[in-house]
């Protein structure tokens, strides 16, 4: 072949400069519109620890950095799975003053926020939970929220955020043969996390004999094995029509025509005809109850 005769814009390639091998490149070089281009890699060095993970105490030893407890603390707050809507829920953010409160509902949201705070205090030397309840709209999950996160970010503690509904629908679609997670796959994580928070306990509108069953054994088992668990409930702390009335009048008790009565005005709204009244008295030994009585703040705002 002629080469001469090629035509003239072929010239440019046989010209052209051979592109660099690349392994003449930097380690650290980067790829920019196909183009590689230097950087100059420069590590982020922590100026107390210099990254060792390790500071001087003034006695002479050493301690855990903050650079390193601010990065636990990050990685433990995403895997509590804390939903987006109670992201920014903290103790400081929890009003207890605003002006259309009454002088009884500024008392019982102040010492429901005392007592939240006095538990990440303490903890661990008093792991006993805590249990809040209240009406809908009172700040119960803000405040039971604001415990996991002072647990997990004062202390690294490790935490579970866990919506009561929901974690029985994940139960019961572990399952479907379609479904790869299985049941133990699902409970696992709340049956062995530190701190588990459990929210709108018995929110379910009717409790069936499983649910109650698979509420029973979670709570057993983290009770078994000490560790805290947070519950938060709308429901009225009281045992169910059934055995509250067996207690009360118990030579009448099998013979009372109203006992279907009180059974339907009740069912929705106490802890014992809801979840068990054997679960209800396991709580109280897993828990501090923390009750605030207080109006909707919804219906405060209008």
């Amino acid at each position: 072949m002629d080469f001469q005769r090629l035509p003239q814009r072929f010239s440019v390639v046989h010209n052209a400069p051979q592109p660099a091998p690349l392994r003449d490149f930097a380690a650290d070089a980067t790829l920019e519109l196909g183009t590689f281009v230097r950087t100059a890699a420069k590590p982020a060095v922590c100026p107390i620890c210099e990254d060792s993970g390790w500071k001087p105490t003034a006695d002479g030893r050493v301690t855990r950095c903050e650079c390193r407890l601010r990065a636990r603390g990050a990685s433990l707050e995403e895997s509590a799975g804390i939903p987006k809507r109670y992201a920014r829920c903290d103790f400081g953010s929890f009003q207890t003053d605003l002006p259309d409160l009454t002088s009884a509902e500024h008392q019982s949201l102040h010492t429901a926020r005392f007592r939240a705070m006095r538990f990440v205090e303490e903890y661990p030397n008093d792991k006993t939970g805590l249990l809040f309840i209240g009406p809908t709209g009172t700040g119960k999950t803000h405040l039971a929220v604001a415990v996991i996160r002072g647990l997990i970010e004062m202390k690294s503690v490790s935490c579970l955020f866990c919506d009561y509904r929901e974690l029985l629908r994940e139960i019961k679609a572990s399952y479907s043969p379609t479904v790869q997670a299985t049941e133990l796959d699902t409970l696992r994580p709340v049956l062995e996390t530190e701190v588990v928070l459990i929210d709108d306990l018995g929110a379910s509108a009717t409790q069936t004999p499983w649910e109650r069953d698979t509420v029973a054994y979670i709570l057993n088992k983290r009770y078994s094995d000490e560790l805290t668990t947070i519950i938060t409930t709308h429901l009225i702390d009281k045992p169910s029509p059934v055995a509250e009335f067996a207690e009360l009048s118990p030579d009448r008790f099998a013979r009372n025509k109203q006992l279907d009565e009180a059974r339907s005005a009740l069912r929705d709204r106490t802890l014992g005809e809801r979840i068990g009244d054997q679960i209800r008295a396991r709580l109280h030994e897993m828990c501090r109850k923390v009750e605030i009585s207080a109006r909707d703040y919804r219906d405060r705002a209008k």
